[in-house]
C-alpha cells in the first residue's frame, strides 16, 4: 500500500469517527468529550472536514466543564 493510499484510509476512518460523534446526543458526547476533543485536533491536522455543528457542540460542552475552548487553526 502506498503512503497516499494509507493516508486516504486514515482520513476516511477519521471522517467516519467524526460523523459517529456528531450523531450522538449531547449527554453521550459529554461522556466522551476528552476523546472527541483529541480527535477534532487530529482531524484538523490531517485536513479532514469536521461535520457541521460538531466543533460548536464540543466547544459549548467544554465551556460547561470549564475546559479551555479549542480554536480551529487556519
Amino acid at each position: 500500500m502506498t503512503e497516499d493510499a494509507a493516508s486516504i484510509d486514515r482520513q476516511q476512518l477519521m471522517q467516519e469517527a467524526l460523523e459517529e460523534y456528531a450523531s450522538r446526543s449531547d449527554d453521550q458526547l459529554d461522556w466522551i468529550l476528552g476523546l472527541v476533543r483529541h480527535r477534532l485536533g487530529a482531524a484538523r491536522r490531517m485536513g479532514v472536514e469536521i461535520p457541521e455543528g460538531l466543533a460548536e457542540r464540543v466547544s459549548r460542552l467544554s465551556a460547561k466543564r470549564g475546559w479551555p475552548i479549542d480554536q480551529p487553526q487556519p
